[in-house]
């Protein structure tokens, strides 16, 4: 059973230790508390100040259930209570104790619960232990001090949390990241997965973004959907008020998107191309500056009035949790109050009160911009000498005011405890919301993931295979040139949008691991003519779910044909119809 953050008792197990005990019907309450005390003895310096806790029979979302209370009698807990609250005592109860804090020290290799297992001794420092606990102590023993490996060797994690699976310390198994906090919740009945458990959850192992990442993947909960019917022409004015209508489901439960008039069931393609064609939208939409010094929340009451930016971080949380882009775009001052909640104006450009700032500092005579500076607080004397204390009153102004803006921007990103995961690894979240680490989508990511199904080696078709490959790449390295060259005219493409095209999403895969696996599948097909005997064109079929794309063989004879007939595709072929 994994109980709730407000009701974390599991972690009593590691300092009580898990007992089945023999209850007579006819015990009062103070024998009862002696029996406790005896069988636990961590259990008397609590001194009577607990309460048993029961789990409910249903589970809820993640595997979980939640924990009430067992009702005391006017005599308090007796034996025969128990016996009921327990089914006999078929079901487990939990000790709950209301003001103290327990030892959560894992108990040592000699402790009573171990007298029954099999033991063995360490080879170089000769400790005897069971060997459930020699298996990770052999893996530690070389970096731990004698001292401390008893208790390390047991609850450290026999490999980070930023591999694709981690071993669970009682069954030695290896499991999938994403599964190991439930497997510990109910591997075997000891108490060695309990504590291993109980310390994952207490100090989160998370060494990188990609461990973010995954971490937020963990936290949706798959007991319902949260389903946004929204029209292609306008996907963020229609889509920051649906999602702020929350009937059925919320932000913390799986995305489902279906686009009006597109018959396109979402498996995973559709809510990447919605979160992608939010999260950018929303930059452009809420914020404010360019992409070379990052960019500030918009001075906007009425955005703030309408709850939008609560809307954003919520999008963003969404966005990190389930395949969408990573809103990397802030300023560094932005990042540190959304971790801190602390102004901090190093950093900080605005483009209005940046300039001005500029010019206080090559100005020698400040009255000229005595009123902008009289705008922005500043109230004592205008002069060269006080000139840090108006810096500083300019640059507190700028970022002040848009504080209410991070401050429900910060609200909104407490989908999922994200909010609280940056508290404590700011370092390792700071490259998913900082400008500077957006690594955009260019014309190698997708050529190398390229899944050609060519045909046999030395055949004329695969010769034509190969050369429309060539020219799909030679398209997409014009489109960047284009792009370098700020060139409006071409740049209605661009290499984000033919990725977005082809599978859903117009960034790169912010895991390693789906980046290791993404693939797109190329198909070429030489028979069109036969499938539809007199049509003079037709244009490569793209299937966004399953990251395929059909070439049309008998309409790409050279590059000019190509690029004229995908480009065609692309422009006009975003919406989903193909089942």
């Amino acid at each position: 059973i994994i109980p709730t953050s407000s009701e974390e008792i599991a972690h009593l197990q590691a300092g009580l230790g898990k007992r089945t005990l023999s209850i007579q019907s006819d015990l009062t309450h103070r024998e009862l508390s002696s029996l406790f005390n005896t069988t636990y003895p961590k259990m008397q310096d609590l001194q009577d100040r607990w309460l048993l806790y029961k789990a409910s029979v249903l589970k809820g979302g993640n595997g979980r259930r939640k924990l009430f209370p067992v009702l005391l009698e006017a005599e308090g807990y007796t034996g025969s209570l128990i016996k009921r609250a327990s089914i006999g005592g078929k079901h487990m109860l939990y000790i709950m104790p209301l003001q103290d804090e327990l030892d959560l020290t894992p108990l040592p290799a000699d402790s009573p619960e171990f007298a029954l297992m099999p033991k063995a001794a360490c080879k170089k420092c000769n400790a005897s232990m069971p060997l459930q606990m020699l298996t990770l102590h052999i893996e530690q023993c070389s970096e731990l001090s004698s001292s401390d490996s008893e208790i390390f060797s047991l609850c450290k994690p026999a490999t980070h949390y930023n591999t694709d699976e981690i071993k669970c310390p009682l069954c030695n198994k290896l499991f999938p990241l994403l599964d190991i906090e439930v497997h510990a919740s109910c591997c075997g009945e000891r108490f060695l997965c309990n504590c291993f458990h109980v310390l994952l959850r207490k100090k989160i192992y998370l060494y990188s973004e990609d461990d973010v990442v995954k971490w937020a993947a963990t936290q949706v909960d798959p007991s319902k959907t949260f389903d946004i019917c929204v029209s292609k022409d306008s996907v963020v004015e229609r889509g920051l008020i649906l999602w702020q209508r929350q009937k059925n489901g919320g932000p913390v439960n799986p995305l489902k998107v279906s686009f009006l008039g597109e018959i396109g069931v979402d498996t995973g393609a559709l809510r990447k191309e919605f979160l992608t064609i939010m999260v950018a939208g929303i930059e452009r939409r809420l914020f404010e500056g360019d992409s070379d010094r990052g960019k500030i929340p918009k001075y906007s009451f009425n955005d703030l009035d309408k709850q939008l930016f609560k809307v954003a971080g919520e999008i963003f949380a969404v966005s990190l949790a389930q395949g969408g882009p990573a809103p990397c775009f802030l300023q560094e001052w932005c990042y540190h109050y959304l971790v801190t909640g602390e102004i901090e104006t190093q950093g900080m450009y605005d483009a209005e009160l940046s300039t001005l700032i500029t010019k206080i500092k090559d100005a020698s005579d400040l009255s000229v911009y005595s009123e902008d500076i009289l705008e922005c607080g500043y109230t004592g004397p205008i002069d060269t000498e006080h000139m840090n204390s108006i810096l500083r009153a300019v640059s507190l102004h700028a970022t002040t005011k848009r504080t209410p803006m991070l401050k429900q921007l910060r609200e909104g990103l407490g989908v999922y405890n994200l909010i609280n995961l940056m508290e404590k690894k700011p370092d390792e979240c700071r490259r998913l919301f900082v400008f500077g680490h957006n690594e955009k989508v260019d014309s190698n990511y997708i050529m190398s993931h390229i899944d050609p199904q060519l045909s046999p080696q030395g055949s004329r078709k695969q010769a034509q295979e190969t050369k429309i490959l060539e020219y799909l790449q030679d398209f997409l390295y014009e489109l960047e040139d284009a792009e370098q060259a700020d060139n409006e005219e071409v740049l209605t493409l661009t290499v984000p949008m033919v990725m977005q095209w082809m599978t859903g999403q117009a960034h790169k895969h912010l895991l390693v691991s789906e980046r290791n696996t993404f693939k797109v599948t190329v198909i070429f097909d030489h028979h069109c003519l036969e499938h539809t005997p007199g049509h003079t064109v037709c244009y490569p079929v793209v299937s966004a779910c399953t990251s395929t794309v059909t070439f049309p063989m008998a309409h790409l004879s050279d590059y000019e044909s190509f690029k004229s007939n995908f480009s065609t595709a692309v422009t006009y072929g975003f919406s989903f119809e193909r089942l």
